[in-house]
């Protein structure tokens, strides 16, 4: 009890403080190294991440949350061999995707008085990898049958750092350059090619030889963030 009371005693005068909330949008690339990348070879991770934060005024440290998506390859076949009894072409698309959900914490060192801030950043989470299909007649048609059939998930750590280059109006938010370095444990996924339809067996059957390996890869991003200011409202 005594030390939920001095918590909270601990948080009142941060609560009091400004502070700003911020939406942000950015862009990475998991360009894969190490083991990672004697698996995968030249395959590369694209993501698209909305970031929630939280910036204090009085400390130089912000918080949020991170939640990233990617498509980092696909398929696409042409078969007449999908459904028994059926012989017109469907198309059989395939897509690989990477779901990302990560709490971040930033901290900015002390430097000189300067436009442009570094910062060094630390997230932790996870990573779902998972596989979408679509059956169609054709590209424009509504799927005849669609579903996920493949995934993993495995927890995740980034850390790294980057330059923060507010806007003109500081307040309203910034642009940022950043590099992380993402790993995690072993994690089963799917490449292009990795994925068999044997139509012999059964009505029809699915074959998967997915990959495991350890998720290393370096991820350069851009981004930009914009502040929501309580006490503009």
């Amino acid at each position: 009890m005594r030390i939920k009371i001095a918590i909270l005693l601990f948080l009142l005068p941060l609560a009091g403080k400004s502070q700003f909330f911020g939406l942000g949008f950015q862009t990475n690339l998991g360009i894969p190294v190490l083991d990672l990348r004697d698996e995968v070879g030249g395959l590369v991770f694209p993501e698209f991440n909305t970031l929630g934060i939280y910036k204090f005024t009085t400390i130089p440290i912000e918080v949020g949350l991170s939640v990233g998506y990617g498509v980092y390859n696909t398929s696409l076949e042409k078969r007449r061999d999908l459904y028994p009894g059926y012989n017109d072409e469907l198309r059989l698309r395939r897509n690989n995707n990477l779901l990302t959900v990560m709490g971040m914490f930033r901290y900015f060192p002390e430097v000189k008085r300067t436009a442009i801030l570094p910062f060094i950043e630390i997230q932790a989470g996870a990573n779902y990898f998972y596989t979408r299909y679509k059956i169609r007649e054709s590209r424009f048609d509504d799927p005849i049958e669609e579903g996920r059939d493949f995934s993993d998930w495995v927890a995740a750590l980034r850390f790294g750092g980057g330059l923060k280059i507010p806007f003109k109006k500081a307040e309203s938010g910034y642009f940022e350059f950043k590099i992380l370095y993402h790993e995690s444990g072993k994690v089963e996924f799917l490449r292009k090619n990795d994925t068999q339809y044997l139509p012999d067996q059964g009505d029809g059957e699915f074959v998967y030889s997915p990959i495991s390996s350890q998720i290393k890869m370096i991820q350069p991003g851009i981004g930009v963030i914009l502040y929501m200011n309580p006490s503009d409202y």
